[in-house]
Order: structure tokens, then C-alpha cells, then sequence
């Protein structure tokens, strides 16, 4: 290796920068240790960075070529090294960067150090910043502990230079993240789509389905083609459903949903099933001053008007059936789309007995005895 000259030596020395103790000037990691961090500050000593004046007090962290802001302790550490520390560098300027991350809305990244009380504290470039317990996520949080070692995106909401106080919140960027996928979800859904989501509230008015990263509702009007009074008679907090999509505003950010497994209204195929004069048995479901309600299938209820009960004048329905009686009514009218259905008891029982009178003439023709026909059955009968 070629020797320098005096004056060489003198020339490379003049070309360095003046430095002193308590400046602040920028460095880059030559090599690092167990103990600490070799930095080249431009001068004709490498600065070093002892454990004790790392933030982080890991010296490994600490890469080949990276750029540092280092603050000079002493200009000859005692071994011809310039004593440094990056603690008390960032200490000095972090406050301007700070300043600009909060005019500028700026996120940046902090590692959580420790849970207190009302939040957790974190750390960015040896400033501790404070992030109360309401702006670490977007829900209630019960386990601070949880968070310690966990690095996250902030925002600053304070700050205060002069008592070295930041407050931050990862709420406002999670909130931030959450629009931006509910805005992409929403621009791929559209009217008519089948989807599969998650019922996550219910409502009196509703049920809200978690679509994934955007939340769709079930009126209550379409959840069942029966009137019901609350959706939880229909489905549960916690169902895996399947809609259908009826309606997108993405301006209001709505989205309206249907149950897919809605079965059929039975009144719209009721015609194909009964006609007017047909005798078919059904339970009473109601009483009423002006008559009994009786269901013949599930979701058909049909009146026999008081006047229907019985050939003699009844005063109430009571007289003649009860609630859970099971009876044979005729139809006497029927409409579909209203949902109406007139039923008759008087005239079922009109049949009954023309049916009775058929068999008399049958027997008497036949010589067959009523015994035969009706056997113990016989014994209830009135004439």
C-alpha cells in the first residue's frame, strides 16, 4: 500500500468537517456487535455507538450502510473514537419530525413497549409516544398486555414538544383502512348477485349481514313471506345465510339484502291445492266476537264467521269450539293475493249428515246392518 505524505494527510484532514461536542450530524453503520455500533461520521475518527445509547439497546439491530443521526458526546471516547449517542440525537430532533408528521397527517410505525394505565406506550426513534386504550382498535379492548411487542401504524392526535408528550392512535388508521375495503366491496357488488355472509346484529326492523369488509340488511319484509314481529323468528346472531342482493347505493354505502331460502307464500298456490266446496279439516287458532279462526296448513288461516258455526243462532264462538279443537270446515271462499279465506262449519256438518243419509239408503238396499258398517262407531252417533 502506498504511503501518504504529510501533506497529503493534512489536505484529507482540512477536507473533514469541523465537529464538537453536542453536535448532531449524520453517520453510516460501519459494523456492529454485541456491545455496540461503529459508525463513519466523516472525520478522522469513527464515531461508536455504545450499547447504553441505542433506544432499543441492541446493537445487532443495527445494518451495514445504514443512515443514522448520531449525537457527539465526546470528541475522544479515550481510545481515539468519537464517543456517540443516538438517544440523545433523536431527542433532539424528533420533535421537529414530530411537528411535520402532525401538520401533515402523517402515519408512521411504533413498536408497543408497555401497557399502563388508560393505554399502552410505544416507542419511535427513543420518543415515547402514548396511545390511549380507546384508539388502539375499533372495539372495546380488555387486555392491554396483549399489544406489548406488537408494531403498528399511528397517527399523531397531540403532541407537546415542550413537555416531550405525543399521543397517537391506531384507530383513526385502521378506520382509514376499513372505508378503503368497504369502498372496494362495494363496487363489486351489485343487484341480483347471491352472496354468503354472517348475521352480526339484529334489529327490530332488521337483520345486518357482514358481507366481508362491508355489512348488508334483511328488512324484516324480506325475511319470510309471513308478517313476524322480530327477526330472531327467522334467524339467530351468529347464522351463516345465503341473499340475494336487491339494491347497492354505494354514495350512502347501503346495501339491501333478501333471504335466498325464503320458501313460497302458500296463499299463492293455494288454488292448487283446494277449490270452493272442498271439506278439509284444520285446528282452532282464535276466537273473536264474530267468529273462529282455524288453520288448515301451515301459514293458511282461514274465519268461520259466527253465522257459519252452527244451524241454531249462537251468541259466541265459545259454544261451539274451543281453541286447539280440530274440525272439518268447508271452503266457501278463498282469494290468494288479499290472504283471505272463508270457511263454513255448518255446512261441513251439512255434509256429514248427507253423507249418513247415503249410507241409510245403501243399507236398506243392501240389507247390510249400520253395525257392519260403523261397528263400535255407532254408539256416539245422534240422530
Amino acid at each position: 500500500m502506498e504511503k501518504q505524505t504529510m501533506g497529503e494527510l493534512l489536505a484529507q484532514y482540512e477536507s473533514t468537517e469541523r465537529l464538537y461536542s453536542g453536535d448532531v450530524v449524520e453517520g453510516t453503520v460501519i459494523s456492529s456487535n454485541q456491545d455496540e455500533v461503529m459508525v463513519n461520521i466523516n472525520y478522522m475518527a469513527d464515531g461508536i455507538l455504545p450499547k447504553n445509547e441505542l433506544p432499543d439497546a441492541n446493537p445487532l439491530d443495527y445494518k451495514e450502510g445504514q443512515k443514522l443521526n448520531v449525537f457527539i458526546l465526546k470528541m475522544d471516547d479515550g481510545d481515539g473514537n468519537v464517543l456517540l449517542s443516538l438517544t440523545k440525537a433523536y431527542d433532539i430532533i424528533i420533535w421537529d419530525e414530530f411537528q411535520k408528521l402532525y401538520d401533515s397527517k402523517q402515519s408512521f410505525t411504533v413498536k408497543v413497549k408497555e401497557a399502563v394505565k388508560g393505554g399502552v406506550v410505544a416507542h419511535y426513534k427513543g420518543a415515547h409516544v402514548f396511545i390511549p386504550a380507546s384508539q388502539l382498535a375499533t372495539s372495546y379492548v380488555e387486555d392491554l398486555s396483549s399489544f406489548i411487542g406488537m408494531t403498528m401504524e399511528v397517527e399523531l392526535t397531540d403532541y407537546d414538544a415542550g413537555k416531550k408528550k405525543a399521543v397517537a392512535s391506531h384507530k383513526a388508521i385502521l378506520k382509514i383502512q376499513m372505508a378503503s375495503k368497504k369502498s372496494d366491496a362495494l363496487s363489486r357488488i351489485s343487484a341480483g348477485d347471491q352472496l354468503t355472509g354472517t348475521v352480526v346484529r339484529l334489529a327490530d326492523y332488521g337483520a345486518f349481514v357482514d358481507l366481508g369488509n362491508v355489512d348488508g340488511l334483511i328488512h324484516i319484509s324480506q325475511m319470510s313471506w309471513r308478517r313476524i314481529k322480530h327477526p330472531s323468528e327467522v334467524i339467530t346472531e351468529g347464522d351463516v345465510v345465503n341473499v340475494i342482493v336487491l339494491s347497492v347505493d354505494r354514495e350512502k354505502e347501503k346495501v339491501s339484502l333478501k333471504l335466498s331460502e325464503v320458501h313460497e307464500n302458500p296463499w299463492h298456490t293455494m288454488t292448487e291445492r283446494y277449490e270452493i266446496g272442498d271439506v278439509v279439516s284444520g285446528r282452532v287458532t282464535k276466537l273473536m266476537n264474530f267468529g273462529a279462526f282455524v288453520e288448515i296448513e301451515e301459514g293458511i288461516e282461514g274465519l268461520i264467521h259466527i253465522s257459519e258455526l252452527a244451524e241454531q243462532h249462537v251468541n259466541r264462538p265459545s259454544e261451539i269450539v274451543q281453541i286447539g279443537d280440530v274440525v272439518n270446515v268447508m271452503i266457501l271462499d278463498m282469494d290468494g293475493e288479499q290472504q283471505k279465506l272463508s270457511l263454513s262449519l255448518k255446512a261441513a256438518s251439512d255434509m256429514d249428515d248427507v253423507a249418513v243419509l247415503d249410507i241409510l239408503d245403501e243399507q236398506e238396499s243392501s240389507n247390510t246392518t249400520l253395525s257392519d258398517l260403523f261397528g263400535d262407531k255407532l254408539k256416539n252417533l245422534k240422530f
